[in-house]
Formats: structure tokens, C-alpha cells, sequence
């Protein structure tokens, strides 16, 4: 097998238009399952939570940045939803206690928004499920695929990370 050399014309390869329709199609396939109201339903039942979607999706944003907490307006910007669902939201994650409010220091006006202990209970338990529907998708994968997928859709989410930032406003 001929290794690829950075000074091969060919390097990087051109994407056929074959290559490119199917990768599309993947994605669309992907978007469409993670966004699946009833398969998220489902997920949460696996769980054993009493948490809606638009719960899990704001617990999961507190979580990304352990220990830091956030204004409602900036909940907001990183959810991509208006300042006053946030607000309803965050009102009942707090009633539910998975949630609490503390003064913002800067800001007497304003509160910041953090994961309780609860909260971050429940969302282990929202990801364990998680982790449970991925693994019975590869359940007829040899470890050298899965291996090879994850190592491929890595760097894919990194490059399309790095993208995406070219359009943050």
C-alpha cells in the first residue's frame, strides 16, 4: 500500500460528487435521528427522568463548562432560543431542583444560572441511555470499524467545528 505523500498532487484527494451525495445524505439521516422529538421521549424513559427535551438540551449546556454558570441571556445565545423560554425553562429545572440561581457578582440585577447536583445526576442518567442506544447501533460492528468510525467522525467534528466558528456572530 503506497503511503500518501504531502507533495503528492493528489493530497489532499478531491471529494467525488458520489462521495459528497452520500456523505450528505448521512447527515441528513443523522440531524433527523438526533432530532427525533419521540426518539429523545424514548431516551428519557430509558433514563427513568422526568425531563423534557428542552430540559436535557440546557442541563447539558450547564454541563459542558463544569463548575462555571451562566446568565439567562447567555443560556439563551449558546441554546439558540429567545431570553424568555429560557426563563420558563430555568424556572422549572429550579422547581425540579436541577438548577439553582445565584447573584451575579457583576450585575446586581442579574442571576447566573447553575447545575445542581441533581441536575447533573439526571443528566448522567440521560447520558448513560445515551451511550446504551449508541452502543446497540454498532451492535454488528467489529471493533476494527468502530475504531475506524470514531477516529473518522473525530476529526470530522473538529474540522466542522473550526468551520462553524467562521459564522459565530
Amino acid at each position: 500500500m503506497k503511503a500518501t505523500s504531502l507533495k503528492d498532487s493528489s493530497y489532499p484527494p478531491e471529494p467525488s460528487n458520489e462521495d459528497l451525495d452520500r456523505i450528505a445524505a448521512s447527515l441528513q439521516v443523522l440531524a433527523r435521528s438526533f432530532n427525533q422529538a419521540r426518539a429523545h421521549e424514548h431516551l428519557l424513559q430509558e433514563a427513568g427522568v422526568r425531563l423534557d427535551r428542552a430540559g436535557a438540551a440546557l442541563l447539558y449546556k450547564l454541563h459542558t463548562d463544569t463548575g462555571t454558570s451562566f446568565r439567562v441571556s447567555e443560556l439563551a445565545e449558546r441554546l439558540g432560543i429567545d431570553a424568555p423560554a429560557v426563563t420558563r425553562k430555568v424556572q422549572q429545572l429550579e422547581r425540579l431542583g436541577f438548577v439553582s440561581r445565584d447573584a451575579d457578582l457583576e450585575d446586581k440585577r442579574a442571576t447566573r444560572i447553575r447545575l445542581t447536583s441533581a441536575g447533573e445526576a439526571t443528566l448522567k442518567l440521560v447520558q448513560k441511555a445515551h451511550k446504551k442506544r449508541l452502543a446497540r447501533l454498532f451492535d454488528d460492528w467489529t471493533a476494527q470499524e468502530l475504531r475506524g468510525f470514531s477516529t473518522s467522525m473525530g476529526r470530522f467534528a473538529e474540522v466542522l467545528t473550526k468551520d462553524m466558528e467562521k459564522y459565530r456572530d
